[in-house]
């Protein structure tokens, strides 16, 4: 059963990114159009400026998947209640003390990396901000808890409707309303999927109060050693964001922010579909902790070959499509989107490479690595920004942002192979070298295609003459690959083992 609910959580992960996706499409060609570049420049950086206030959530929000998991698998759900009250007072009444703290704060780091001309409408917004994020916070520890229980399913579904929400709600709103529209619809947003989340956790723990008001001192102690690292790595990260548009905005402008914005989502909702299936390690890595810690390795192994594998070619199509994606998405060829998009896709293929060994460390419960990693890629991306935007102006920053994500990544994917005894070859195996060659050869054929091709061809029939030529330039090495012979092992292994219990 255990196999079943884990392929059951991969595939509805996966579903949510592609469903999400595509709402997000939608919802941002929308934006573009009824809001204009620049205020949707705003939305976005009073959206990142206001995230910061994740500093109060203390790490609750990720380390409750642990210990929920946790305490499931030694059968003591009256902790397991302990835990899921205990973490959504914290958070409420911390990141609650420390919006009302910020918000003077955020209105004087607003004035000064956006221009007087949008000024009034950013402070217009910034109260929906700020009630969305703290509503979305103890949302998002309700969905940890879903997590925790393994019912990852459930809460991605609750992410599509998160998503189609947002969406339906900015089509009614913005029109009428403009800006304040979409804050409206943000707000809404968070309280429906806050109500879902915690009705379908009651659902599975009936016992659980109607309202959280039970805190466990005992039980807060425990969470917060493991969710201060938690909460580094958390701190460290949530500067990515609000820093990269912050400086953006500054030495770029608001429509390059924009611009950034559109690049930067698109490539993170497309980076999600393997994230998505790499994130239900956590939970099961948690109880092998408990149950069964000696096979852990070769569980990140296996799993980080097989990321490999995936990743090289599907990211090989995501930056031969940039130009397509530009012409169907904005409606023309935008060179700031079309630049920030293939770096941003070059710099996330590398982190990709980490994320095998960072839900690994999330589920034994180790967080300095990934804390050092952070902190690392925090530093250097203000330090950097700052550098490479005073001298070279806003395209400059988003370079450095990458620099950053690269060091970062690499730095302590290499000390993870370190630590745990893993050969440095197994970084990029010789098997895949000509997998990678292969994805490089279908990017440059893509873009060849698309100047010969682009005044001749619809965007449809665009996209599919070079999805067609990235996939004919790897579909040999993809499929005399070990890993697929493997892959398909591993898949009827788990089809006769579930057969067995049904």
């Amino acid at each position: 059963m255990r196999n079943r609910q884990l392929l059951i959580n991969a595939t509805m992960s996966i579903g949510q990114v592609i469903i999400t996706g595509l709402t997000l499409i939608i919802l941002y060609r929308f934006l573009l159009n009824h809001l204009g570049p620049e205020q949707f420049g705003v939305w976005s950086v009073v959206s990142a400026t206001t995230s910061l206030v994740n500093i109060g959530n203390l790490g609750f929000s990720g380390c409750i998947v642990k210990f929920v998991a946790k305490y499931l698998a030694v059968g003591n759900k009256e902790s397991v209640i302990g835990v899921i009250h205990t973490a959504t007072v914290s958070i409420c009444v911390i990141v609650g003390m420390i919006l009302g703290a910020f918000y003077p704060f955020a209105g004087w780091l607003l004035r000064f990396v956006i221009s007087p001309d949008y000024i009034s409408e950013a402070l217009s917004i910034l109260p929906y901000a700020m009630a969305s994020i703290w509503i979305s916070i103890i949302a998002g520890a309700f969905q940890g808890a879903l997590d925790g229980y393994q019912r990852i399913d459930i809460s991605r579904l609750i992410n599509v409707a998160r998503a189609m929400v947002i969406l339906l709600l900015s089509f009614l709103l913005v029109p009428t309303h403009g800006l304040i529209g979409l804050a409206y619809a943000s707000v809404i947003q968070s309280c429906i999927v806050l109500l879902a989340a915690w009705i379908t956790l009651k659902k599975l723990l009936p016992s659980l109060s109607l309202i959280p008001h039970r805190w466990s001192i005992n039980l807060f102690r425990e969470m917060i050693v493991y969710g201060l690292h938690f909460q580094l790595i958390t701190f460290s990260s949530m500067f990515y964001d609000p820093i990269t548009k912050g400086l953006l905005a500054k030495y770029g402008g608001l429509s390059m922010t924009g611009f950034y914005e559109m690049a930067s989502r698109m490539i993170m909702q497309l980076r999600s579909l393997l994230v998505a299936a790499n994130e239900v390690l956590i939970p099961m890595i948690a109880e092998l902790q408990e149950s069964n810690p000696e096979i852990i390795r070769k569980v990140y192994q296996d799993s980080y070959e097989l990321n490999l594998y995936i990743a090289l070619p599907y990211f090989s199509a995501i930056i031969a499509l940039a130009p397509v994606i530009s012409r169907a998405w904005i409606g023309y060829y935008e060179p700031v989107f079309l630049f920030f998009y293939v770096i941003l896709a070059i710099g996330w293929l590398v982190n990709l490479l980490y994320a095998p060994s960072y839900f690994a460390n999330l589920g034994i419960g180790n967080l300095k690595l990934n804390a050092t990693g952070q902190v690392i890629t925090a530093v250097l991306n203000m330090g950097l920004g700052l550098l490479f935007g005073k001298l070279y102006g806003g395209e400059a920053v988003v370079v450095a942002w990458v620099i950053s994500l690269v060091v970062g990544s690499l730095s302590m994917l290499l000390f993870f192979h370190y630590k745990n005894g893993i050969r440095f070859s197994r970084l990029f195996p010789k098997e895949f070298i000509f997998l990678g060659l292969t994805g490089v050869t279908g990017i440059f054929m893509s873009f060849l295609l698309n100047q010969l091709l682009n005044d001749r061809l619809s965007t449809i029939a665009l996209a599919g003459v070079i999805f067609m030529a990235v996939c004919l330039s790897s579909s040999i090495p993809i499929w005399n690959h070990t890993m697929r012979k493997r892959l398909a092992r591993w898949l009827m292994v788990a089809v006769l083992k579930e057969s067995k219990t049904l």
